[in-house]
């Protein structure tokens, strides 16, 4: 059953859902990243108010935006939405890291400094 539902989709919606597939495989692997390098950068003294950030995250960006992203791929329908749901997902996820970086006072790469 599922493979003639995959046949009836034309070539460039079987690749429109797999890309949208991968971007959030990669917006989860960065969410499983964050917490990892959050942990690492935590103050140990502090009060781990660093650990707020995964929450909001995935509270933020994956719930409205990658999860239905998800769903809707995963269900072969809307894919140009699905697309756009994901699309918008990464961008948020670049912002957010970069204010990340930020909060914790991470310095740019030497290179990038003029």
């Amino acid at each position: 059953m599922a493979t003639r539902a995959l046949q009836t989709l034309s070539q460039g919606d079987k690749r429109l859902r797999a890309s949208v597939l991968f971007a959030v495989a990669v917006e989860i692997a960065f969410l499983v990243f964050l917490t990892g390098f959050l942990f690492a950068h935590a103050d140990p003294k502090g009060d781990g108010m660093e650990m707020v950030a995964v929450g909001a995250a995935f509270m933020l960006i994956f719930l409205p935006l990658s999860l239905p992203a998800l769903i809707l791929a995963k269900a072969r329908r809307l894919l140009v939405v699905a697309a756009i749901l994901a699309g918008l997902a990464a961008i948020l996820y670049f912002a957010f890291w970069l204010e990340i970086l930020d909060e914790l006072h991470i310095q740019a790469a030497p290179w990038t400094q003029a």
